[in-house]
């Protein structure tokens, strides 16, 4: 009796959980998978901004030093 009432529970929930993302679902509208173009203001406009992203190609990203050392918890590098 107890397994029947643990199941008959979870296919509720399971099903309360399906109804909720379906409302979401219809409120939000349809989901593409095509790509969205984004703007991040303060970064400079032009069509050639890669949200400030450095690509390591040559240009600003030379200035900056090797990546640090990782120190393993035993003291040895």
């Amino acid at each position: 009796m107890i397994r029947e009432a643990k199941l008959v529970g979870f296919v509720l929930l399971l099903a309360a959980i399906f109804v909720g993302a379906h409302l979401a679902g219809s409120h939000l509208g349809p989901v593409t998978t095509t790509h969205s173009q984004v703007s991040y203001p303060g970064l400079g406009g032009g069509a050639g901004n890669m949200g400030g992203m450095n690509m390591g190609g040559s240009g600003s990203g030379g200035s900056q030093g090797p990546a640090p050392a990782v120190r393993l918890r035993g003291g040895q590098p």
